[in-house]
């Protein structure tokens, strides 16, 4: 009985392992990694950037996005990580925003 059981392990182990290294990564639509009518992949840098505002966070997530652009011209796309406040008197005085900002870095526009 405890061969069995062994050998049953060991067989889901090996599907388990074969399942995990034939599935697909995902990448995100978003990342537009493939250049328009090729193949050749482009590299693409991100960037950790925080973004703060007293009005909301879509705003400290705009004013992230518009300060990252003076010196990255080349923005891609966006991922927010995270969004925290400040409160105080038990009011939101400041709303803050993790994000990713992913730009390519060959310079390419498309």
């Amino acid at each position: 009985m405890r061969k069995l059981l062994i050998a049953v392990v060991v067989l889901l182990l090996i599907v388990a392992i074969f399942y995990l290294k034939n599935v697909p990564k995902k990448i995100p639509d978003s990342a537009n990694l493939v250049y328009e009518g090729g193949s050749s992949m482009a590299v693409v840098k991100v960037l950790n950037v925080v973004g703060d505002s007293t009005i909301s966070w879509e705003d400290a997530i705009h004013k992230a996005v518009e300060e990252a652009s003076k010196s990255v011209p080349n923005i891609s796309g966006i991922e927010v990580v995270n969004q925290t406040a400040n409160v105080k008197n038990g009011k939101i005085v400041e709303y803050k925003a993790n994000i990713q900002i992913a730009y390519r870095a060959d310079g390419q526009l498309d």
